[in-house]
């Protein structure tokens, strides 16, 4: 039987984990249902809207099937199929209040196994949560790749209307040339007064690809072009550095070898509008492709008038 002053410990030592990583930390009060707490994600002060769900589990109970690498949790059967339906992504945190650390393990159709009596998850050891590496809870969203590729499309589908209706839209991403391990951030933007803030997406590694390979996984409803203007103010930097020959104070005139028409050449394909030695930086514009056009097509369906799902009822409903 649980010992509720070590339910109660648990619990509170993980408000404080999550308090001291600036996550939101809530507490479910209703128990036996198999979610203990809620806590949303927080990037550089801001709430993200994304909420995790947690069931804790305290004391040494639970870490009496264990090795030097993992943990096996045996749920109980109704939570498991709780978990499987339930419309947020599920964690499991095991604390152990001898060696005063928490394990966690995300719920899924993968990590939870069948046994002949009953189920089983099992909990890797390197599974250590704390407040310095809350970050890596954000794998959940991506465990049910089919719906975090859905939620990511609905997200960008103001970006989509924009430059539908025929707004510039850029996307800026750096490649560090120097490094074997490629990495990029993303930043799309526009350059009208339509309202919409810049989308900065943090910096993601992706081992064997290229920079350009990650931009097509952040945004896949587009294709892209070189900002031409973008490129030729950077190379208007380069040829007066190049081509610089003097300066006259009297008429404060300055000279050139040749002039920047004669001087400039288009770019051949998308090439850096930066560079200084160890990054690399894009700009493109971005253009509705196939997926993007019909995802928006998609997208009429999904918010036309929602009146029969708001209204219609079954008669099992009734019973």
């Amino acid at each position: 039987m649980n010992n509720p002053a070590t339910d109660r410990i648990g619990v509170s030592k993980l408000e404080t984990l999550f308090s001291k990583s600036g996550w939101f930390f809530r507490e479910q009060f209703v128990k036996d249902y198999g979610i203990d707490a809620q806590v949303e994600v927080v990037e550089n002060d801001e709430p993200m809207g994304q909420l995790i769900a947690i069931q804790i589990k305290s004391g040494e109970s639970y870490f009496s099937e264990s090795d030097d690498r993992t943990i096996t949790y045996r749920p109980d059967t109704k939570h498991v199929e709780y978990w499987l339906r339930y419309d947020l992504p599920v964690i499991i945190v095991l604390f152990n209040p001898v060696e005063d650390k928490f394990y966690w393990t995300p719920v899924s159709r993968d990590t939870i196994k069948m046994t002949k009596k009953a189920y089983k998850i099992v909990i890797p050891k390197s599974n250590v949560l704390n407040s310095k590496n809350c970050n890596l809870l954000k794998r959940v969203y991506k465990l049910d790749v089919p719906a975090y590729r859905l939620k990511r499309l609905l997200l960008d589908l103001e970006w989509m209307n924009l430059v539908a209706s025929g707004e510039f839209v850029y996307a800026e991403f750096e490649d560090w040339v120097n490094k074997s391990l490629s990495r990029t951030s993303v930043k799309i933007f526009c350059d009208s007064d339509s309202g919409y803030k810049e989308l900065v997406i943090p910096q993601h590694y992706w081992a064997g690809h290229t920079s350009f390979e990650i931009l097509e996984r952040f945004i896949p409803w587009a294709d892209y072009e070189m900002d031409i203007d973008a490129y030729k103010e950077y190379m208007r930097g380069v040829y007066e550095v190049e081509c610089y020959c003097g300066h006259d104070n009297e008429d404060n005139t300055t000279y050139y070898t040749q002039s920047f028409d004669v001087w400039y050449k288009p770019p051949n394909g998308i090439v850096p509008v930066d560079q200084n030695g160890e990054v690399d930086t894009y700009r493109v514009v971005l253009k509705l492709n196939y997926l993007g056009k019909s995802f928006m097509k998609i997208a009429d369906y999904l918010y036309e008038d929602r009146s029969f799902e708001y209204r219609s009822f079954s008669v099992e409903e009734l019973i």
